[in-house]
């Protein structure tokens, strides 16, 4: 058990079995009806909302004020290593793209 929770992944993947399971076992006379979907989906929605305030506290209370401590030697790897991190997902850190004005008028108009 204790290797299990050593991993960041793991750990989050059985805690969401174990949500799964428990909502199964003790609500399954309620798992067909709107109400108890639409209970779960409003948990979910404020699950991602904490999560995005998380994010946003990290970036705005911790990361910003921290910048100017930081040697200018060691500032690169914060914007191409651990910002990137902070805002991918589990697939790891994802290049950045800047969208340029002329990006946008390349695409064509919706009909």
């Amino acid at each position: 058990m204790g290797k299990i929770l050593e991993n960041l992944h793991r750990t989050l993947a059985v805690g969401l079995v174990l949500a799964i399971v428990v909502a199964v076992l003790r609500h399954s006379d309620y798992l067909a009806t709107e109400t108890y979907w639409a209970g779960v989906m409003r948990w979910i929605h404020v699950f991602f909302g904490i999560l995005w305030i998380g994010l946003l506290y990290y970036f705005n209370f911790v990361q910003i004020p921290t910048m100017p401590k930081i040697p200018d030697e060691l500032k690169p790897a914060v914007g191409k290593h651990i910002a990137p991190a902070a805002c991918s997902s589990s697939a790891g850190p994802q290049p950045a793209r800047a969208v340029r004005p002329a990006d946008r008028r390349r695409q064509p108009l919706p009909a």
